[in-house]
């Protein structure tokens, strides 16, 4: 199965120039995608180089890797001759790197810059290494330490072998002598190079606030959301994304925090205040309300996809099935569509259609908000023989139709069918649904048979992968989303 990574117009550098780009990285991904075969998982979850090569379109070369449970500072080369030479900085042991960890150990030192240094062999894959590191403390708070340490050898594992040997193993470092915890507490702060390149990212909250460890739940969220923010650390306070996502194993529903502009929104709602603002993606703008179930009108999880047709609809005949508030259809109009059938059955979504229309300052009169049943209109339009040169359909699972109900396993191959013989050649169909029933194999074997049975010659099936906010590694992010191409 072709698998595909949409452009993440939020994914953040933390320093670039012409021969190196540093990334902020956070918690949970490996440097390479052959290391990260996720468990349980219908896809293979991309490595950091691969991530930010696709994104960046620029082939990018390893030359300072962080293990998967570490965060701060990771450096790429933007050509062979440029990682050479950064390579050969640390192999000459000229590049100064400082890490922060935090312990539960009792260290007994009470003193400011109190300091260790552990000049112990590091065995790897039966091979003696020297290995020499240097601690100094830092602070301590509510049981907990917090060192700063310096390797000046590069060695596998090697802070975290030296701490267990200076008896301050790190906080969730279970391999080597630590307590258990959610998360490995070990940051790379800084770099600095020979030629005065200085690169630095901002610890976690909870090493500069230690007390905040003794809460594993608080801890957790504001980790997560860390580990969110530092993949988007150039984004704007306006800007929409998954904050926090944690899945629940004894109810049907998870724990989510959406940052939509200036407003977090929890799921299941943790307060009734009602309310309306403003919030953007880009630089579209999108009318949001918080009402007792926090349905504030624009999901999270589809904002690569609303990016990608905003670039992707330009002199294009759009349909928008299953319309909601019309984000698709705004992101289409933005994007310089020359006309778009918005379809959906609740008439206050389509009034809050015309509203982010007006926000966005688009002329809503060439376009149609129908009230209606996207799938009759489908089936109509179909028989019909009506074309569109792009077509989105976010399926809800379940929905009372004007006669009967909709259960998407029923109708998932009517619909299927009906999309694709309504398109245009070259056209595109962007399906997406969050059913739980449904798996990624299960569809796109659906969306071959309606090949077969439409005699659709050259098709183009990609399975979309998640944005970065809900792709976790521990998680498989419960959207299925497909993009469809005839050729």
């Amino acid at each position: 199965m072709n698998f595909l990574r949409l452009h993440d117009p939020l994914l953040s550098i933390l320093f670039e120039d012409d021969d190196i780009i540093a990334i902020d990285k956070p918690y949970g991904f490996n440097a390479h995608t052959n290391d990260s075969k996720i468990e349980h998982s219908d896809f293979i979850q991309d490595g950091l180089i691969e991530i930010y090569e696709k994104n960046f379109k620029i082939k990018l070369h390893i030359i300072h890797r962080l293990d998967q449970t570490t965060t701060g500072v990771m450096i790429f080369g933007k050509s062979q001759d440029s990682a050479k030479k950064y390579a050969q900085f640390f192999f000459d042991r000229q590049v100064q790197k400082t890490y922060w960890l935090t312990t539960d150990k009792v260290s007994g030192k009470n003193e400011l810059n109190c300091k260790l240094k552990i000049d112990e062999n590091i065995i790897h894959k039966g091979k003696d290494y020297d290995a020499l590191t240097d601690f100094k403390f830092i602070n301590k708070n509510s049981g907990f330490e917090l060192w700063q340490a310096e390797p000046h050898t590069g060695r596998n594992h090697q802070i975290r072998v030296h701490a267990q040997a200076a008896n301050i193993s790190l906080l969730g470092d279970e391999k080597y002598g630590g307590s258990d915890f959610p998360f490995l507490c070990l940051h790379n702060c800084k770099i600095e190079f020979p030629n005065g390149i200085i690169i630095e990212s901002h610890p976690p909250e909870h090493f500069k606030n230690l007390e905040l460890l003794k809460n594993k739940k608080a801890v957790e969220i504001a980790f997560e959301a860390d580990r969110r923010r530092r993949l988007f650390s150039k984004a704007d306070q306006n800007q929409c994304f998954r904050l926090f996502h944690q899945k629940n194993k004894f109810k049907n529903q998870d724990f989510v925090i959406d940052q939509l502009g200036t407003e977090k929104i929890s799921q299941p709602a943790e307060n009734s205040e009602l309310k309306t603002w403003m919030a953007s993606e880009g630089h579209i703008q999108y009318e949001l309300k918080s009402d007792l179930k926090n349905n504030v009108g624009l999901f999270t999880n589809q904002r690569l996809h609303r990016n990608w047709v905003l670039n992707n609809s330009a002199g294009k005949s759009v349909l928008n099935l299953f319309s909601y508030t019309g984000s698709y259809s705004v992101a289409s109009a933005s994007g310089g569509a020359t006309s778009i059938t918005s379809v959906d059955l609740n008439k206050n979504n389509l009034n809050w259609s015309r509203k982010n229309f007006e926000l966005n300052n688009l002329n809503s009169e060439p376009h149609k908000f129908l009230l209606r049943d996207s799938l009759t209109y489908i089936e109509q339009a179909f028989a019909k023989n009506m074309k569109y040169d792009l077509i989105i359909c976010d399926t809800p699972a379940f929905y009372r139709r004007e006669k009967g109900v909709f259960k998407i396993e029923a109708e998932l191959q009517n619909l299927i069918e009906k999309c694709l013989g309504c398109l245009n050649p070259n056209g595109d169909f962007l399906f997406s649904t969050t059913a739980d029933d449904l798996y990624i194999d299960t569809i796109r074997n659906v969306i071959v048979t309606a090949q077969k049975n439409l005699k659709i010659k050259n098709i183009e099936i990609n399975c979309i992968l998640p944005s970065l906010d809900f792709e976790l590694p521990d998680q498989k992010a419960n959207l299925k989303s497909f993009l469809i191409r005839l050729k």
